[in-house]
């Protein structure tokens, strides 16, 4: 392309309000990455990650999380999982976990092929701006359900309760109670405190919460301060 038909094409961009992608767009491009490059840079030598405490291999009660980003992975799960168990979909669990992940993921690739309209202001598109609100709702509600739950799991007060109240009768992972919670029924049968280790796949936070205030089954009276109940809920609620 000689000067004249550069210039010409030149001219034509400006007229139709159209950016030439050189040295105009790519300069701005550019421009944009490395200030990104640059805020990252400046991040990394002053902001430090938190890498939570150093490993204990003899730390039964913890739980592992995954990155903060992964939260809503996780608590999304965790919240499909119970009431899939509720509505006695147990045996068709692989249509949460794999099913509903894979239309998610295929319905991102086919947003290009369907939405074909060439608005591109948002207030003129309803239908995706409704799409992108319900998206980053759902992703900041299940974000922030997670951390909650991983914050109120690693806490020390959950587990102190629990070791003082709870681990004199109950065990988790073979760990814990040495069954002087033990019942004696009529018949002679004795009945001992059950392993926790699963208890949030078995009994809903609610359910957790009615047998901590009100004890069945010979469980004796804990009398726990609500605050403290309200504390040891999540924690047992996370042992799955």
């Amino acid at each position: 392309m000689n000067d004249h038909e550069h210039e010409h094409k030149a001219k034509e961009y400006q007229d139709k309000g159209v950016v030439p992608f050189w040295p105009e767009h790519l300069l701005k491009e550019l421009v944009v990455g490395l200030v990104a490059i640059a805020v990252l840079f400046v991040f990394s030598l002053f902001v430090h990650p938190s890498l939570g405490h150093v490993a204990d291999p003899g730390d039964w009660a913890y739980v592992p999380a995954p990155d903060w980003y992964f939260y809503w992975v996780e608590n999304f799960f965790d919240v499909g999982g119970y009431y899939w168990s509720v509505l006695g979909l147990v045996k068709y669990d692989w249509i949460l976990m794999f099913l509903v992940p894979a239309i998610g993921v295929a319905t991102l690739y086919l947003v290009p092929f369907i939405d074909r309209y060439p608005e591109r202001r948002l207030l003129k598109r309803p239908l995706m701006l409704g799409l992108l609100m319900f998206g980053m709702l759902f992703l900041g509600y299940f974000t922030a359900n997670g951390v909650y739950a991983h914050d109120t799991l690693t806490a020390e007060e959950p587990y102190n309760i629990f070791k003082s109240s709870c681990a004199t009768c109950h065990y988790i992972q073979g760990l814990g109670g040495d069954q002087t919670g033990a019942v004696k029924t009529p018949t002679g049968q004795w009945i001992y405190p059950p392993d926790l280790s699963h208890v949030g796949s078995i009994l809903s936070p609610a359910q957790i919460q009615a047998q901590l205030e009100n004890p069945k089954g010979g469980m004796p009276q804990l009398n726990l301060p609500p605050a403290a109940i309200k504390d040891l809920v999540p924690f047992l609620s996370n042992l799955k």
